[in-house]
């Protein structure tokens, strides 16, 4: 079968100086997933790719960015929810998102072979992660220390593959090398910055929306009774929305009922809708696409978000709070945080950090709106404590002036919103095992396969998890943590000493392990029998 940019080009290869995009779409793959080969002896880049990638003569592209989309140069900005590649001449420059969510995944040799999905590159290595490797989760929690700090090389059966995040991938003859996207402008005053968060996003939308497209993009928003939500909606609002959602009830406290968190009256405020309530106990019992968040991330933080695909219809872009803690002041946030306060996007949790697998198949981009201009944090603080910003600052430990300004001269009243944090993520006691039983007890075997438990101890497990809940929530006493100090130097637990003691905490990255290599031979059956057919 021949390949062809897209499905109005022409079989052929489509030739762009010397570079040729070979394109083949495959039903079978995650809608928004891809796999890319540059052959540079070939002078040939084949793309593998889901339904929902936009696949054009000279880039291809799941997202949008801030830019004309015909125009196809996602390299060129800033503000890129998403990721692709764009090709110029000889050179060949593949694009990581602008938030610390999403990721592209390479291995380099001949041909370079690259994805956005670490699933799907270690499927088409023929490879796999290494189940008695015991730091995947100590990988993944480097994301955290920012965009220039994260450990980039992740271990493999048979060696290592590169995750990039942020920063694109530009390839020449040469070789390849990362590229920082465009600084975004200085900030003096809130009106410079809320300013230039208005203008990125309307360019998003339109990219998004543009009818060039194959399939333009529906736009969907979440909404909480937070700070972030709505301060993005007050930016989005000035643009049409597909649909709202709400979790509904937060996360409450053992014992004590869930608090509400339905942004239900602040989006009639700020005129979005359709609301989409979703229940964040949605997952407890297990559900069928449950391995694919284990995939994305060792703690599967965002199953709470689990609903969303279920309303999510088409390619679509998702637009999130994530990283609006860099809105905090000093006094109730940076004082206890001095090493985040710098331009590489570090983030204070993984929040909705999860979702990758997830996104894919159900063909939605994470748009995480404070990113954009987020690499001037020192100044976007200094506005915050500004003497311009006084009328919105509340004095209190959840104090954000920026979104509470953004929200109420959008028409969010002050007592609505921002009012007390609360949180919706899933915590579960470490180590985590599926909740779905099927799923259970292959995670189980593989455990005792790789010989990192006995048979016995799996049982074990729901007792550990227990009483890891057990020491988590007594940690806070500072009379336990003077008790446990020295007991856990004696053991020699890894953790650090301001964490809770953690038993068994060798297995955190054993269920993404598992997870990742599940998905890997799931989209390895897919590439085996395009081959069969092509052959």
């Amino acid at each position: 079968m021949e390949w062809s940019a897209d499905r109005r080009a022409s079989p052929s290869a489509q030739t762009v100086g010397r570079i040729r995009l070979r394109y083949q779409p495959d039903a079978a793959l995650p809608s928004l997933a891809w796999l890319a080969r540059l052959d540079w002896d070939g002078l040939e880049l084949r793309v593998d790719h889901g339904t929902g990638v936009e696949t054009h003569p000279d880039f291809y592209f799941e997202g949008a960015w801030a830019g004309d989309f015909a125009e196809g140069r996602a390299d060129d900005t800033e503000v890129a929810f998403g990721t692709g590649c764009v090709v110029r001449g000889t050179q060949v420059s593949f694009i990581s998102s602008l938030a610390t969510t999403d990721y592209l995944y390479y291995q380099t040799g001949a041909p370079l072979t690259i994805s956005n999905s670490l699933a799907l590159l270690l499927a088409a290595l023929d490879d796999s992660l290494d189940p008695t490797y015991r730091q995947y989760d100590a990988i993944n929690n480097t994301i955290l220390q920012g965009v220039n700090d994260y450990v980039r090389d992740i271990p493999t059966r048979k060696g290592v593959v590169r995750r990039l995040m942020y920063h694109n991938l530009r390839c020449t003859s040469e070789g390849a090398t990362e590229a920082p996207k465009p600084q975004p402008p200085d900030f003096g005053s809130f009106a410079d910055y809320s300013g230039y968060l208005t203008d990125s996003y309307e360019r998003l939308v339109m990219n998004a929306r543009d009818e060039r497209r194959r399939q333009p993009l529906r736009i969907y928003t979440t909404q909480s009774r937070g700070y972030d939500t709505t301060a993005v909606n007050a930016i989005a609002r000035s643009h049409r929305v597909d649909g709202v959602f709400t979790v509904t009830r937060g996360k409450g406290e053992p014992g004590k009922p869930d608090p509400d968190d339905d942004g239900t009256e602040i989006a009639a405020a700020l005129g979005i809708g359709p609301i989409i309530p979703i229940d964040r106990h949605a997952y407890s019992d297990g559900f069928a696409d449950e391995i694919y968040f284990h995939a994305s991330m060792h703690e599967c933080p965002d199953a709470n978000l689990r609903q969303i695909v279920d309303h999510i219809h088409g390619p679509a872009l998702l637009l999130t709070g994530t990283l609006g803690e860099m809105w905090y002041t000093h006094s109730c946030g940076y004082a206890d945080r001095p090493g985040t306060l710098h331009d590489g996007l570090a983030r204070w949790d993984l929040g909705t950090h999860g979702l990758t697998e997830v996104r894919l198949r159900a063909g939605y981009v994470q748009a995480a709106i404070p990113y954009i201009g987020a690499r001037k944090r020192e100044q976007i603080l200094r506005i915050t404590e500004s003497d311009e910003m006084t009328p919105w600052r509340t004095g209190s430990r959840y104090d954000r002036p920026i979104p509470r300004r953004l929200g109420e001269e959008a028409g969010a009243a002050r007592e609505t919103f921002g009012q007390v944090k609360i949180g919706s993520v899933v915590e579960s006691p470490p180590p985590q095992t599926p909740r779905n039983a099927t799923l259970a007890e292959r995670y189980r075997h593989f455990l005792v396969q790789w010989r990192l438990r006995g048979a016995w101890e799996v049982s074990l497990l729901p007792l550990v998890q227990r009483l890891n809940g057990h020491l988590a929530r007594a940690w806070w006493s500072r009379r336990y943590r003077l008790l446990y100090g020295p007991v856990r130097r004696l053991l020699r637990w890894r953790d650090h000493d301001d964490a809770p003691p953690v038993i068994w905490s060798d297995l955190r990255g054993s269920l993404f392990c598992f997870a990742v290599n599940e998905c890997a031979d799931e989209y390895a059956r897919v590439l085996r029998k395009r081959a069969v057919q092509n052959s």
